[in-house]
């Protein structure tokens, strides 16, 4: 099933990040593969001995961690992210939740714009308020499911050395026969104005401006992104992290 999400507001690089693991985290609290929301769990104060502290402590760790790898690939030069995958389940081959998040072209050049330009509040409001509307969706949340694995996958096309992280999976065809299956289609706005004025913008920091060097370097490189560049297939890569699941235990 799809969902449709229209964004009013361009989207960054480190927008991109927020949508997916933000996404990420609520579909893992609402799956019940964590006892606690994740801001909660990173709050709790577990003394060593608690039973339940090393769990918390290899979840946190393996968040985390997906979250530094996304922030990775999405600043880095050269690699267009086409999809990311949310899956929960015992393997990849057959999820009982898949969840897939698909970047148009349009939304492809994430880094053509500055991040002082343009929030990420905008967008997530926008995306969460898609998949809480959707009643189909909140359905897949609500049916029972004991803790197990949770994967992270994401289509690129990469001009890179192989990533340590993210592991390509050639011959990896996503399954779309499972009732519990939705891709999150982010779609500008039509109203939105495409060609916003980032090219002409002046980012300041601290209220000081930036140097003429490196202003006249983010001018050069948002004008030579509009470059037309032979890119490598697109292909299926998975997260060395498997995120694990757990109960917690009184």
């Amino acid at each position: 099933m799809n969902i449709n999400v229209a964004l009013d507001e361009h989207l960054t690089s480190n927008s991109c990040v927020k949508l997916v693991i933000e996404l990420l985290k609520y579909i893992l609290y609402q799956k019940q593969q964590i006892p606690f929301t994740c801001d909660s769990l990173s709050q709790l104060k577990m003394k060593p001995a608690d039973r339940n502290s090393s769990s918390i402590r290899t979840f946190l760790s393996s968040l985390k961690s997906t979250s530094e790898q996304l922030n990775s690939q999405f600043h880095q030069k050269n690699c267009k992210i086409k999809e990311i995958a949310i899956l929960i389940g015992a393997t990849i081959i057959s999820p009982k939740l898949h969840v897939r998040i698909e970047f148009p072209s349009d939304i492809l050049n994430s880094q053509e714009h500055f991040e002082c330009k343009h929030a990420s509040r905008k967008p997530l409001l926008s995306l969460m308020r898609s998949v809480l509307e959707c009643s189909e969706f909140q359905a897949a949340l609500s049916l029972p499911l004991s803790p197990t694995n949770t994967f992270v996958l994401m289509q690129k096309s990469d001009n890179n050395l192989v990533s340590e992280f993210f592991l390509p999976k050639p011959q990896y065809i996503p399954s779309n026969q499972s009732s519990n299956y939705f891709v999150i289609k982010l779609q500008h706005n039509d109203q939105v104005r495409l060609n916003c004025n980032c090219i002409n913008a002046v980012k300041v920091y601290n209220e000081v401006s930036e140097s003429d060097i490196t202003r006249s370097k983010d001018i050069e490189f948002l004008s030579k992104s509009n470059v037309s560049i032979v890119h490598v297939p697109y292909q299926w890569y998975q997260s060395r992290e498997v995120i694990r699941g757990f109960k917690f235990l009184r």
